[in-house]
């Protein structure tokens, strides 16, 4: 069918793009290459049995394919993790109560989680201490709250 000469191409062409693909599926923890890799592997195996060039790209690209439509959701979602908030930024979200009343563009003071944060208002409004808000942010060391409305505080 072919010379030997585009035997060996073609059978050196796949097995280069393989060990490319594994490289770079190796630096990678997305599974980017993985259906690539395969689908070098059935092109190679092709060209052992001396196909046609062309049939052996076909054969590349459809198995690539086939894989990333019927398996890239399946590794998505197993790949998913979930973001566990640790540290400083689990305060995001949670009540506290102003230990030090927060004045407009001046730091108060919040307890939150058991902790003493500096803190300022989000909305630029006075709190008094004794008073609920809800931590909206973080910058730097300081909390950015806002005022829980009277009924908010009421169902606490």
């Amino acid at each position: 069918m072919f010379g030997s000469t585009t035997s060996t191409i073609m059978l050196i062409l796949w097995i280069v793009l393989i060990v490319i693909t594994i490289i770079i599926e190796l630096e990678t923890s997305d599974l980017i290459t993985v259906w690539f890799t395969l689908g070098a592997i059935a092109a190679l195996i092709s060209s052992a049995f001396d196909a046609d060039p062309m049939l052996q790209v076909a054969i590349f690209i459809g198995v690539s394919l086939i894989l990333i439509v019927l398996t890239r959701p399946l590794t998505k979602k197993m790949m998913k993790t979930e973001i566990v908030r640790t540290n400083a930024d689990k305060v995001i979200g949670m009540q506290a109560v102003v230990t030090k009343v927060i004045n407009p563009d001046e730091i108060g003071e919040v307890k939150v989680d058991n902790s003493l944060w500096r803190a300022i208002s989000l909305d630029n409004q006075a709190i008094n201490v004794g008073e609920r808000v809800t931590v909206n942010a973080i910058s730097g060391i300081k909390l950015i709250v806002t005022k829980l409305d009277k009924e908010e505080n009421i169902n606490l």
